[in-house]
């Protein structure tokens, strides 16, 4: 079997954001959502020239949509109630919604909670057993300032990504200890 090789990374922060053309829906997204396809969308692949069925996404979160659980909760009392279209992003799988409808990509997905230790190693194992072509791999963390007062963490806003495939060519070859993207991410991109 081939190689399994990263063959674009990127790291993207809140002030990253306006480098990128997405469109007036952009504006609705949450944070979460638009770290993580402006991560995405940083790693500069085409999706037009590949089989869009054979891309799967993988997402891994530590907080998820927690930022958004806490100011759809707090605006619930507020004259006409929390808006509906946040409703939407009170779930942590939205970015990988965000992404696939963006690219057009019907490939596996899958999301992770509690951290990014096992995001490579879950894609690597969706190419292994053949579940599809190439993974987008993404880690994205938001704790806006809102949630960081209520649940007592540092507020924080970062995301990176990782286009993984067959292969012998690429930016990186995806060795077996390669297991956190936070770590190989700030590698590949310095």
């Amino acid at each position: 079997m081939a190689n399994l090789v990263i063959t674009a990374a990127s790291i993207v922060t809140p002030d990253d954001l306006n480098r990128f053309q997405f469109g007036m829906r952009f504006g609705r997204l949450d944070s979460v959502c638009q770290l993580g396809l402006a991560a995405v969308e940083a790693l500069g692949i085409d999706f037009a020239s590949q089989p869009r069925d054979q891309v799967g996404i993988c997402v891994a979160t530590d907080n998820g949509s927690l930022s958004t659980d806490v100011e759809y909760w707090r605006r619930r009392n507020e004259p006409g109630g929390a808006s509906p279209s946040l409703f939407v992003y009170t779930l942590p799988s939205m970015v990988i919604g965000e992404i696939a409808i963006r690219h057009g990509l019907t490939g596996p997905t899958l999301c992770l909670m509690g951290g990014s230790d096992g995001l490579l190693t879950e894609a690597a194992d969706m190419l292994r057993r053949d579940e599809a072509t190439a993974c987008i791999c993404v880690y994205c963390d938001v704790v806006s300032a809102l949630a960081a007062e209520t649940i007592h963490l540092p507020a924080t806003a970062r995301a990176c990504a990782v286009y993984l495939q067959r292969g012998v060519q690429g930016l990186h070859v995806l060795a077996a200890n390669d297991r956190d993207i936070i770590p190989l991410c700030a590698k590949l991109c310095t």
